[in-house]
């Protein structure tokens, strides 16, 4: 029996094919790690300076041990928002399937591709703007990393993470590279030259992380389509021509200092369904309610025009 139009039903099948869906190209969730909140508001604690503070050890004799703080105040409230969008399942295309859920677990993939496009797009639009970031620089002409006589990208990684290890202490272990970036570093003479003598001889991430010493090095490789339905297709990728040296905590919690978070409502990206009699079909819906929040950052460092 299928359900009505007002008996919207949670599926547990379909909301595991949503958490289970996953694309290298999205890395919004990596740079952002999820911290789960039971409240739909809530606050977060954010460093200061404080912690570093240099402060006298000795106790005197009789007297009460220095006191000090930790070094964090609360945030303002952050306010969880709900994203959902929903596509309709044609009978006729269940019927003609040879396993009636696939064509729903195909609708569910489609709207949680969506769904990540939207908060991908989110994020590095934010990290895209210079004013967002304390620690940046902007290449032009000779010093952009295309320019393989004249440019020095490991020199410019290297100012960078001196900016963020000045700023808390910590090395970043995160480096964020657009598609195209990506592209023309991995051919610069300046990293052929320093790893011709590896096993491969051929860059990649990991040798790319070894060379500029991180932990990993995430490739923003997603795209999307600008135009308005029915015009011109306009194809673009979502992180452009920038690179980003990041410390992101290997261990997310609200007192963790790191670049960010996504706080996140109930369970990552749940689905329920209900059936539409008018339109003879059902309408499969994804929920994924979070907020995106920059936590500290002086723990990023943003590389403007990395190449032409």
């Amino acid at each position: 029996m299928k359900p009505t139009l007002y008996d919207i039903q949670y599926d547990p099948i379909l909301s595991r094919v949503s958490i289970a869906y996953q694309n290298d190209k999205y890395i919004a969730e990596q740079i952002l790690p999820t911290i789960l909140s039971k409240e739909r508001t809530g606050k977060y604690y954010s460093y200061d300076t404080g912690k570093f503070r240099k402060v006298h050890t000795l106790r005197g004799m009789g007297s009460a041990s220095r006191e000090v703080g930790h070094g964090v105040s609360l945030s303002d409230a952050y306010v969880i928002n709900e994203h959902s969008l929903v596509e309709l399942v044609p009978d006729e295309l269940v019927d003609q399937s040879p396993a009636p859920l696939t064509p729903m677990m195909d609708a569910a993939e489609n709207v949680v591709e969506k769904l990540l496009i939207e908060k991908e797009y989110d994020l590095a639009t934010w990290m895209k703007l210079v004013a967002n970031f304390t620690n940046d620089t902007t290449l032009s002409s000779t010093t952009q990393w295309s320019d393989y006589a004249n440019s020095d990208p490991i020199g410019d990684i290297r100012t960078g993470k001196q900016a963020i290890h000045s700023s808390i202490f910590r090395d970043p272990n995160t480096l964020v590279l657009g598609k195209e970036v990506y592209d023309k570093l991995i051919d610069h003479p300046d990293i052929i030259d320093r790893i011709k003598y590896s096993q491969l001889g051929i860059a990649g991430e990991a040798l790319l992380a070894k060379l500029f010493g991180v932990e990993k090095v995430l490739i923003g490789g997603a795209g999307y389509e600008s135009a308005v339905e029915g015009n011109t297709s306009s194809m673009s990728y979502i992180w452009g021509k920038y690179a980003w040296l990041l410390y992101i905590t290997p261990k997310p919690t609200i007192k963790n200092i790191s670049f960010g978070y996504h706080f996140q409502m109930k369970a990552p990206r749940r689905a329920d369904k209900w059936y539409d009699k008018p339109r003879e079909g059902t309408f499969v819906r994804v929920h994924d309610d979070y907020v995106r929040e920059i936590v500290a950052e002086k723990c990023g460092y943003l590389i403007k025009d990395a190449v032409a």
